[in-house]
């Protein structure tokens, strides 16, 4: 065996075990950094009961992951660790740096509206509807290695209906969340909204994956095929997230104004150096107010529901002028 021979085999068994330390440091690394957040992070049940302005800072918090995970898995497709040759398709290089990112994002993209539903929302869909979505992308990435079309469209065939279950539990979470007044083609809520978003913008994805050289290869451009998922991902991802953090931040400030409002009416009783609150003369909850006639007790509670009103106009006003921040 010659000198140069040797040095080549050297080179590749030196590259393949670089490759396989980076891959379980990574591995290893992500573990423990997805154990610290459940660990020290808020319990996803408390989360779930809490007030609204919580659950959606935490939904917020975990769109955040989302970014992080899709720039991270994005750069990585950069490199050459990722890259696999399809069966029966030497002109094509998959990026398992893609699907990989979907198992990471596409799931806490389902529990932020679980979250975001609250206690109307049974709590095992915490775990369901995740699982719906690693499911659905472990089927498009086991179909994708399928030798024959026969095996690679049962296999597109399973994770498409298992999309179609997913949509009926999106549904569901609809009529739950408002009690039966909305579902898919009518309601006006911020929930009913963004789960429509969401599906939206995901039903795309099979689609393109049938046209792309990973499904049936109707479409055999690579240009285009890269371009067309860049897009999906990005459009799927932006809409999203930017229209959850848009109903974080519109009720945060209708929050801080209300909570403004208060402050400012109550502020003959507050007292003290750190602004306590002193002990009320009397607290009218719409029964009879001690020490005073049915007159006076009328016309306290015929200003209390007009200050009531003209707060609730107030609000409406600063946020819709953007002077609530």
């Amino acid at each position: 065996m010659s000198q140069s021979h040797e040095d080549i085999l050297q080179q590749e068994a030196f590259d393949q075990g670089t490759k396989v330390a980076q891959i379980f440091s990574g591995i290893f690394f992500s573990g423990l950094a997805a154990w610290l957040t459940v660990t020290n992070g808020t319990k996803l049940a408390f989360v779930q009961r809490a007030a609204l302005e919580k659950r959606l800072t935490v939904c917020c918090f975990l769109n955040t992951y989302v970014g992080f995970f899709s720039a991270f898995f994005n750069f990585f497709q950069l490199t050459d660790v990722d890259d696999a040759v399809l069966p029966n398709s030497e002109s094509f290089t998959l990026d398992l740096s893609r699907p990989i990112e979907w198992v990471m994002t596409c799931p806490i993209m389902q529990l932020v509206l679980v979250l975001m539903g609250g206690a109307k929302i049974p709590e095992y869909r915490r775990l369901l509807m995740p699982f719906f979505s690693v499911f659905i992308l472990g089927c498009g990435t086991t179909s994708t290695f399928m030798p024959n079309v026969p095996l690679k469209a049962a296999c597109w065939g399973v994770g498409f209906s298992m999309f179609c279950v997913m949509v009926y539990f999106n549904r569901m979470q609809i009529i739950e969340y408002s009690a039966g007044e909305e579902g898919l083609l009518q309601g006006d809520s911020e929930f009913r909204k963004a789960t429509m978003l969401l599906i939206s913008t995901w039903f795309p994805f099979p689609i393109w994956f049938l046209c792309s050289p990973e499904g049936f290869g109707f479409i055999d451009n690579v240009l285009i095929i890269q371009v067309g998922w860049a897009f999906l991902n990005i459009v799927s991802k932006f809409v999203f997230i930017f229209y959850i953090q848009r109903i974080k931040d519109l009720y945060c400030n209708r929050l801080k104004t209300k909570r403004e409002m208060s402050g400012s009416g109550t502020g003959n009783k507050i007292g003290g150096r750190h602004g306590a609150m002193s002990p009320p003369d009397f607290e009218f909850n719409g029964g009879m107010v001690p020490n005073y006639d049915d007159a006076q007790a009328y016309e306290q509670n015929e200003r209390e529901r007009k200050k009531e009103k003209l707060g609730a106009i107030v609000v409406e006003t600063m946020s819709f002028l953007g002077m609530a921040q």
